[in-house]
């Protein structure tokens, strides 16, 4: 079998997925609520901000007590909770795909 017709097989059995036919439904019903799209948004930018500051060596402590107050809030809400919960399923997928992608040709991502 061809390299890429079973790259492009791969896809579509992930397209078919249940990971991904959750992580799919879950953002149609994140789109539908744009307080909760925005929720998210300022969650992911506040998470960018720390790992920021935390790559640069500055003080994270507060930044991380806000982020920490986002999630907090995130996790009371349904449908923010549910997306996030559908694209980390989705994520660990797709990383247990690429470790056996790695093995199968003697790569070992998780050394420098």
């Amino acid at each position: 079998m061809n390299v890429y017709d079973a790259a492009h097989e791969l896809a579509r059995a992930l397209s078919r997925s249940q990971e991904y036919l959750e992580l799919k439904a879950a953002t149609e019903e994140l789109k539908k609520d744009s307080k909760a799209e925005e929720m998210l948004r300022e969650l992911r930018t506040k998470h960018l901000e720390v790992e920021a500051l935390k790559l640069s060596g500055k003080p994270t402590e507060e930044a991380e007590r806000q982020l920490q107050n986002l999630y907090d809030i995130v996790s009371h809400h349904s449908l923010i909770k549910k997306y996030l919960e559908a694209e980390q399923r989705f994520f660990i997928l797709m990383s247990d795909i690429q470790k056996i992608i790695a093995k199968a040709v003697e790569l070992d991502l998780d050394r420098g």
